[in-house]
């Protein structure tokens, strides 16, 4: 006879879920030819990321917790009154191989390399996308990824800070939270992963939490 997990297990399951999604980012950058995705465009360098994450998946020496995940680059969503060609697609989806409903953990991802960039991260196609529900509307979290192309993560890291510090309304940051707090996770090269709480405008659940790791294409 099943059991539903309780909401505290749900919610541990979750995390673990997530950690375990943005490990699989990190380990596939690290065997990514960086060199040559300097100045590609956000498309070309998700299809290598997700070309790498697969083959990482599917190796003979992946890691047992490896067997029940699947990476998906660009799948389409369905949305009310969304489709064919015209329903959004999100930049990467993580999918939890399981009997049932499989969970899911969406990602969109920006290029970091000018001026504007942070505009295009916090913007209408960017983290707006998550916050609106267009994307994760059914998932309590969400990640946000930027291929940083100029300058450092950590310089890109302090305008991130200071952009989210001005947007707070704009963002609909959950009250009471930092507007941009470090998740506290160690290891797995995730020590940088920084994390914000936002309110929904739409969708099935009130708030999202949403991871932001920053990845480096200089070096």
């Amino acid at each position: 006879m099943f059991v539903a997990p309780t909401e505290e297990q749900q919610t541990l399951y979750r995390s673990a879920f997530v950690r375990n999604c943005m490990t699989i980012i990190v380990r596939s950058h690290v065997n990514l030819d960086r060199t040559v995705l300097k100045t590609a465009e956000e498309p070309h360098i998700t299809g290598e990321l997700v070309k790498t994450a697969r083959a990482l998946l599917e190796s003979e020496h992946a890691e047992s917790w490896m067997e029940h995940v699947e990476i998906l680059d660009d799948p389409p969503q369905n949305l009310l009154n969304r489709h064919g060609k015209s329903r959004p697609r999100i930049d990467i989806e993580f999918v939890r191989t399981m009997h049932g409903r499989r969970p899911r953990f969406h990602i969109e991802a920006k290029r970091l390399y000018r001026s504007d960039s942070v505009n295009e991260y916090f913007g209408a196609a960017g983290l707006q996308m998550l916050v609106d529900g267009t994307y994760a509307s059914e998932w309590p979290s969400a990640g946000m990824i930027g291929y940083v192309q100029s300058d450092s993560c950590s310089t890109w890291a302090t305008r991130l800070a200071d952009g989210f510090m001005s947007r707070r309304t704009q963002l609909a940051v959950c009250a009471g939270r930092p507007a941009w707090g470090a998740t506290g996770w160690v290891g797995d090269g995730l020590d940088s992963v920084q994390s914000s709480c936002h309110e929904r405008t739409k969708g099935d659940l009130s708030q999202i939490e949403v991871y932001h790791l920053l990845l480096d294409f200089m070096n």
